[in-house]
């Protein structure tokens, strides 16, 4: 992604039309170049034709459709003159060229089919169509007082794509497109207000949070993995996890149905799916209704992705939130687990599945054949909250607060259990050179990343981490992004050596160094839709596959895909079709400091970085 890139010019190349005649006859030798810059014709050609040297003779310049004469220039051994009457009268010499110059003068014309958007502060796509009797070289667009972008197109503008990011108030859209002898067509403006008939439901509910207000004051909160979904009732009550999918019923309505898999107490209770009906008064709100006969409003808002992939290695300690006392200490390993509580110890196996971005469930099955529903809520900027039912069929209930530490697993282990959802720093030593960088791992994925254009240590790909005993492991990295670190990189195999569970080293045939690390929240947006990220000068507004340039970038545009690596780190994939990199690719990755930037870099797939920071909004 180069953000600091200056616009190219496109430059129409002039059709020319060489006549070229040799007669046999020395003295009535021809030797006549006529050349025609632009789009017209002459009249007569004198094709086939000997001229006698010394004679004099006419010809006619005749303009195209849209085109003016502008002058002849008349070439011979001796002299060059310029004559701006289309009709010229010249005298033959030896070799003598002509040359009529036509100028565009008919301007472009532009349309705006877009005519309403989607509501406010979200981003819009603003499409219309440009034609020219020579070619549209660019078509600009702009909003209100702002600066002038831009548009993209991948057919030279007959259609062009303006990616709008619409304000609070009525925006008033106007557009023109230029040809490349600076010809423009008339700004046309349109008015993009909130349509209500337009798509006001998302099309998908993956990576948000669900708060619901129902009208006896019930509050429920659900939060949405791809197809897992987590529902907290008010105080703890009927809360539980499952599978869900949801549809858009027409454009302002969308249709969610859960399905509950634990605990047993809620599959009971449930019994078949619970079907809402979402009714969208914007892209974040509306009032719904369910087929248990409740109603009330909801709103949705992005999740926090801070749920662990893994518990083994983690301590987790917890306290009720009732008038009893009740306190916990668990303990996991891999698959096995051991408690102390106020009311005993106790101890058995366990598995872990996170169903939300923020929510795990903890199912463990004690030796005394009862088993425990845990469900852990990892929500940041508030205290964490667990839900344990307690018995196979879930007859009793904590409530309360609780921490998950990363401390030795069990017993006599060093070597974590899992790295999902943990941050390294690297100290790396090769050919006597010392090089950092820092690393981010989720369930299956990483990005390793430093901000340094002279380093090769940027990448993402899949990894797999083994334990081999109480204080080693093998971690597997395989290399996938940007195809040029792929191909240099594949896959490297480090084995680990823990001093404790956070910090270790490595020793392996490219080098050797240290690793320190550290839990902390997921900033990573699920998405790029409806967001703005700008880095210097320039930047990109994201639609849905498309992008389109802001600031210093207005010309570009294109295609893009965009995956999540680790909690740390991104990856995405820029395709232009428009602008400074018509026609080429951009990979890029981003490391969130915050949720509201970080820092990047850029690939062209062939080895050329470009990196800087940005910010998201």
């Amino acid at each position: 992604m180069k953000l600091n890139q200056t616009l190219r010019v496109l430059s129409l190349i002039s059709s020319a039309i060489l006549v070229s005649m040799t007669g046999t006859n020395p003295a009535r030798a021809a030797g006549l170049t006529v050349t025609i810059n632009g789009h017209g014709s002459v009249s007569p050609t004198y094709k086939g034709k000997a001229l006698t040297i010394g004679d004099d003779y006419p010809i006619k310049a005749i303009p195209a459709a849209g085109f003016a004469f502008s002058d002849w220039i008349e070439t011979s051994s001796t002299n060059t003159t310029t004559n701006t009457n289309a009709k010229l009268t010249f005298q033959m010499e030896s070799d003598l060229q002509l040359t009529a110059n036509f100028v565009d003068v008919k301007p472009p014309t532009l349309a705006i089919k877009t005519k309403n958007a989607t509501g406010t502060n979200s981003v819009v796509a603003v499409m219309g169509t440009a034609s020219d009797n020579a070619g549209v070289t660019s078509v600009w667009w702009q909003t209100g007082s702002s600066g002038w972008n831009r548009a993209s197109s991948s057919d030279g503008y007959t259609n062009w794509l303006a990616i709008v990011l619409l304000g609070a108030n009525d925006n008033n859209f106007q557009a023109y497109a230029e040809d490349a002898a600076g010809n423009r067509s008339p700004t046309n403006t349109v008015t993009l207000t909130d349509d209500s008939t337009g798509v006001v439901a998302p099309e998908s509910v993956a990576g948000t949070t669900l708060r619901v207000a129902a009208g006896n004051s019930e509050s429920v909160v659900m939060s949405f993995d791809g197809s897992t979904f987590s529902f907290w009732g008010s105080g703890g009550a009927s809360t539980g996890v499952g599978i869900y999918t949801y549809s858009l019923s027409d454009p302002q309505t969308g249709l969610l149905s859960l399905t509950f898999t634990a605990p047993p107490s809620m599959v009971s209770e449930d019994g078949s799916a619970s079907i809402i009906g979402l009714a969208f008064t914007s892209g974040t709100n509306g009032t719904f209704t369910n087929n248990h006969g409740y109603s009330g409003s909801f709103t949705f808002s992005d999740a926090s992705s801070t749920a662990p992939g893994s518990i083994s290695g983690r301590t987790v300690q917890g306290m009720d939130a009732g008038s009893n006392v009740y306190q916990f200490t668990n303990s996991f390993g891999n698959g096995t687990f051991t408690a102390t509580a106020t009311d005993g110890d106790s101890s058995g196996t366990y598995t872990y599945a996170r169903f939300a971005p923020d929510v795990g469930l903890v199912q463990e099955s004690l030796t005394d054949g009862s088993t425990n529903y845990v469900l852990l809520d990892f929500s940041p900027g508030s205290n964490a909250y667990y839900v344990e039912s307690y018995s196979t069929n879930g007859t009793f209930t904590n409530t309360g607060s609780f921490s998950a530490l990363g401390e030795e697993a069990t017993t006599g282990y060093k070597s974590p259990g899992s790295l999902a959802g943990l941050t390294g720093a690297v100290t790396f030593l090769k050919n006597g050179k010392r090089t950092s960088f820092t690393i981010s791992f989720g369930e299956s994925t990483y990005g390793q990343f430093t901000a340094n254009t002279t380093k090769d240590n940027d990448g993402v790909g899949a990894y797999t981490y083994t334990r081999t005993g109480t204080n080693t492991a093998v971690l597997q990295l395989s290399t996938l992004f940007p195809p040029d670190a792929s191909t240099n990189n594949g896959t490297s195999t480090v084995p680990l050596v823990f001093a404790n569970s956070h910090s270790g080293s490595f020793n392996f045939q490219d080098g050797s160094g240290n690793i320190t690390l550290s839990e902390s929240p997921a900033t990573v947006p699920f998405s790029l839709v409806g967001k703005v990220l700008k880095g210097g000068s320039g930047g990109y507004a994201f639609g849905y596959g498309v992008f389109a340039g802001v600031g210093k970038n207005s010309g570009d545009g294109g295609t893009y895909t965009y995956s999540f690596c680790g909690p740390k780190t991104a990856s995405a994939t820029l395709n232009f079709t428009s602008g400074n990199d018509g026609g080429g690719t951009n990979y890029a990755e981003f490391w969130f400091s915050s949720a509201s930037g970080g820092s990047y870099v850029s690939d062209n797939g062939q080895g050329k970085l470009n990196s800087g920071s940005f910010t998201v909004k």
